[in-house]
């Protein structure tokens, strides 16, 4: 099964194919995300923008539940994948960026221009990794692919939060 022609996949992910059964490949690269040849990280977070979107806003507790969940399942499956392919943060893993994107827009208002900000944020972050989001990629397999992403979706939700409480829409 591939989630997109040849042409886009990377030769050398080509060949790793089998080494994990689907689902946790589908997991880690969001559903073959992580596979698109221009900022798979970017992609992931604006997969992420987008399915937040599209769903009707529901109450708090559920949407901790769904991100409890969600950054437990990145941390196991890229771990693992990370670990088949002998690459400490492969670009193709894009759960993280996902994730940490979802994050930061829990404290959003739901409306596209809140989304936005919080993207821009999110990417900033992730992209310049200021202080203890720099520390925390250090830590070992599926905990340092996710926990600075998980960092930097606190801190975009919270810039958001803030600024938008400074300066209301």
């Amino acid at each position: 099964m591939q989630f997109f022609p040849a042409g886009f996949v990377p030769k050398s992910l080509c060949r790793m194919k089998n080494v994990l059964p689907v689902f946790e490949r589908a997991i880690s690269t969001v559903f073959g995300i992580g596979y698109f040849p221009w900022a798979p990280g970017t992609m992931g977070s604006l997969a992420a923008l987008f399915v937040w979107w599209r769903l009707p806003p529901e109450p708090f507790s559920e949407e901790i539940s769904g991100v409890c969940l969600a950054c437990v399942a990145g941390i196991y499956f890229s771990g693992r994948f990370s670990g088949a392919l002998g690459v400490r943060d492969p670009g193709v893993i894009v759960v993280d960026e996902f994730v940490g994107q979802f994050i930061s827009l829990l404290w959003t208002e739901h409306d596209i221009i809140h989304g936005l900000t919080a993207f821009l944020f999110f990417r900033f972050l992730d992209i310049f990794k200021p202080g203890p989001i720099r520390w925390a990629e250090r830590l070992p397999g599926g905990f340092g692919i996710m926990a600075d992403d998980i960092l930097a979706g606190c801190l975009a939700g919270v810039l958001t939060l803030v600024l938008y409480r400074i300066m209301p829409v």
